[in-house]
């Protein structure tokens, strides 16, 4: 009987042991380089979260329209359009067959409705284009307002030119423009602070199995 009775006492120990790694709490472990790796994963994400900047061969197609020989196409960019850095590219096409026309000379000119003397001029060049079957240029576009925008083509087929008027928002604020170098840090530290507090759980699990 006593041979039996400590079986018997065993066995309940061994279900309390049971009962207890059954009940215990499901503990979160993050690695330290995992932990490294999301930090860099949420810099790289922040450092591009900002608004859409100038950026070429891309953007908003403005017009698209036959100009003598030509099929001659506008995007601009940023998306809004704005003052401030800013990019027009140029796809010249034959009307005919969708051909890209590489044989001709852009310009683009740009004349601020309220301030008709104050034009600019800037060659459409395939060096400043991403894509090389674009013309694209960027500058610096002064102020904000209505814009008449005027797109020449000079080729071997004679000249080409197009028309439209473009709106160009306010400059965006410095500090919506560099909020992601603010906020980051302080994600950082809230991962960080996530990481610690899992850690001192585990490490409590541990030296609570082990008692």
């Amino acid at each position: 009987m006593r041979h039996c009775g400590s079986k018997f006492s065993a066995s309940l120990d061994d279900l309390s042991n049971v009962g207890f790694s059954r009940t215990r709490p499901l503990r979160l472990a993050i690695s330290p380089s995992c932990y490294f790796a999301c930090l860099a994963s949420v810099a790289c994400f922040l450092a591009t979260a900002r608004p859409d900047p100038a950026h070429g061969d891309g953007g908003t197609m403005r017009l698209t329209e036959r100009a003598g020989a030509y099929q001659i196409t506008v995007f601009t960019s940023p998306t809004p359009f704005r003052c401030g850095p800013v990019d027009i590219s140029v796809l010249v096409q034959d009307p005919a067959t969708g051909a890209v026309v590489s044989d001709v000379e852009v310009e683009i000119q740009m004349t601020p409705r309220e301030q008709p003397s104050e034009e600019l001029r800037y060659p459409a060049t395939t060096e400043a284009a991403t894509n090389k079957l674009f013309r694209a240029v960027q500058f610096e576009l002064p102020q904000p307002g209505w814009w008449a925008v005027e797109v020449t083509v000079e080729g071997t087929r004679g000249p080409g030119r197009i028309h439209f008027e473009l709106e160009a928002a306010p400059p965006i604020p410095r500090w919506i423009a560099l909020w992601p170098w603010f906020t980051w840090p302080l994600l950082a530290i809230a991962l960080f602070s996530v990481h610690q507090v899992l850690t001192r759980r585990r490490s409590a699990g541990r030296q609570a199995a082990r008692s």
